[in-house]
């Protein structure tokens, strides 16, 4: 391992202090509204590369190596800001897409992938040998220093924001002025984040020493998984797959696998020689590891189910891609089991310094148009709508407005232009689920409303049709969720005058009103709906045919002192 004290002070403040500079001008551009504020694509592409080359220095640049390490940082970080731009466009148009979940799994994966970048270009520059106990230590000495730092960082927060509260408790505001302005906390930020990984870098065995304790720690909950999974095999077989597929059990195999996995490599972690256990201990556990790939099997038949009953889902696409890393760590474990025995240990570092390399490489993919998983689900999803596997009123139009970005905007277009004749009640919920949340009215027209509105007979008095549009904008909800308008002329009351019978059919069941016309307006009256599945097909039958019949209550009202009682169950 390098000397951690041997690191530039100076010039690693330095790369502090013009990060926060960077993150400042970014922040700036959208308080303001210059470029690149409305584009995401560079937005998420000079945020990406701010993150990852100034991080990537600070916890891995040492005296004499700015070069050599600067030759590995800078292409990544390209590479980094090439991937970002793509998954930014994604998010547009900004108006209709909803980016929450992109930009979430971006930064999960972009920061697993600069962590394994890192440990490997440190390793590499070391000129040490390439084994998983030199990479293992690489990859907890930058996640404590970083997190420490952070940790550090906040406090220095903590102590400004406690500094200006008490100035301005005794109405001095100077402090809080000055420490609230973006110009000064992103530079003293980022300074103090630097100073504290100056500080931890150089208490690298304090870092070494926290990291020995919690290999201590993982010892004993690694026999205790390794149990818990027996167990829950010899469970498996009394109980039946099919309890495990009603509860979605698939993911919790997947926590499991994972969770042992690193557990196994947190406490072998140094020579493959080093026995932590006693050797039945050790051999127990390497039996709960060559049942591995037995869990694998299972998972990947559960999420296969799920795929085969409802498509490919971007959930569904990390489950297999989670399923895919574990099944090859632990495919590898059992060779070296099976080859070595007690000395299978030897083939875990093997195993683990190519898997280390597998992973950073999907990390990226998955933020290329290579591995879209966003992509993947729209032609998955579209392909099970185009074969009949599933009926268009029942198409989650919801799932690729708010989960699918871009991919999922373009495919509702599509849909649109398909559907506006033959379904134009399909537009009115596609337009809705678009409209800009933050108007008061969803923008639906009369002529849109018209279009998906089954008049049973007659035609629809205009003076109607504005009143049900001014109801429709008061309940969006409604216009998301509707499948059908019906509309009956009726009159209900015998007094000449027709009034509406109004049916919303939705999915889950149908609202019914009564329009009448008082007053010179079109008022409102509820009618019970219909929630039983069994009851709709005859109805729906005999109200396009207009099949109905208007009938007397058996039990006439009764009115005593202003208050009026209706008789139930007529």
């Amino acid at each position: 391992m390098q000397d951690e004290k041997n690191i530039p002070a100076s010039l690693l403040i330095l790369v502090a202090l013009v990060q926060g500079l960077l993150l400042l001008l970014l922040h700036q551009a959208m308080e303001f509204k210059f470029w690149p504020h409305s584009e995401p694509a560079w937005l998420f592409s000079f945020y990406s590369m701010v993150f990852t080359g100034p991080i990537m220095l600070l916890l891995g640049l040492t005296q004499g190596k700015l070069l050599e390490f600067g030759k590995w940082v800078l292409p990544f970080t390209l590479l980094v800001g090439v991937l970002g731009f793509y998954v930014g466009s994604q998010a547009t148009p900004l108006v209709y897409v909803r980016y929450e979940s992109l930009l979430f799994a971006f930064v999960l994966t972009l920061g697993i992938a600069v962590f394994k970048a890192l440990m490997y270009t440190q390793q590499f520059i070391s000129g040490e040998p390439f084994n998983y106990s030199n990479l293992f230590r690489w990859s907890w000495r930058n996640f404590l220093t970083l997190a420490l730092a952070m940790l550090f960082a906040l406090c220095v927060w903590g102590v400004l924001m406690l500094w200006a509260l008490l100035f301005k408790a005794i109405k001095i505001n100077l402090f809080w002025d000055l420490f609230t302005e973006a110009w000064f906390y992103y530079p003293a930020l980022a300074l103090a984040h630097g100073f504290g990984v100056l500080m931890f870098r150089r208490l690298s065995h304090v870092i070494d020493i926290i990291t020995r304790l919690q290999q201590a720690l993982m010892k004993f909950l690694l026999v205790l998984l390794i149990l818990v999974s027996i167990l829950f095999l010899g469970g498996l077989l009394i109980a039946g797959l099919q309890p495990l597929w009603d509860s979605g059990g698939s993911y919790l195999i997947l926590w499991m696998q994972a969770l042992m996995l690193f557990f196994l490599n947190a406490v072998y972690q140094d020579d493959a020689a080093e026995r932590p256990y006693h050797r039945w201990v050790h051999r127990f556990i390497y039996i709960g590891v060559a049942l591995l790939p037995i869990y694998s099997a299972i998972s990947l038949y559960g999420l296969m189910l799920r795929v085969d009953q409802y498509g490919w889902s971007v959930a569904r696409c990390w489950g297999i891609l989670i399923w895919l890393m574990l099944a090859l760590f632990s495919l590898g474990y059992l060779w070296g089991i099976a080859r070595y025995r007690d000395n299978w240990l030897q083939q875990l570092s093997r195993v683990n310094v190519t898997m280390g390399l597998v992973l950073l490489a999907l990390m990226l993919l998955v933020n290329s148009p290579l591995l879209d998983f966003r992509k993947i689900s729209v032609a998955s999803q579209l392909q099970r709508l185009d074969s009949g596997r599933v009926k268009l009123e029942d198409f989650d139009l919801s799932y690729f407005r708010f989960h699918l970005a871009r991919p999922g905007y373009l495919a509702l277009q599509d849909i649109k232009e398909k559907y506006v004749e033959s379904h134009p009640e399909l537009v009115l919920r596609i337009d809705n689920l678009h409209r800009n949340y933050q108007d008061a009215k969803p923008d639906i027209d009369k002529q849109g409303l018209l279009a998906a509105t089954t008049v049973v007979s007659g035609e629809v008095p205009d003076a109607l049709t504005d009143q049900m549009l001014e109801d429709l904008r008061q309940n969006p909800w409604a216009l998301r969720n509707i499948k059908k308008y019906y509309l009956l002329p009726m009159d209900v009351n015998d007094d000449g005058e027709l009034e509406y019978f109004y049916v919303q059919e939705f999915h889950a069941y149908y609202e019914i009103q009564l329009y009448y016309f008082e007053d010179e307006k079109w008022m409102v009256q509820p009618y019970q709906g219909l929630y039983e599945k069994k009851e709709y097909p005859a109805f729906l039958d005999a109200l396009k045919k207009a099949e109905y019949e208007l009938r007397e209550p058996k039990w006439r009202d009764i009115e005593i002192g202003g208050y009026r009682l209706r008789a139930l169950d007529q």
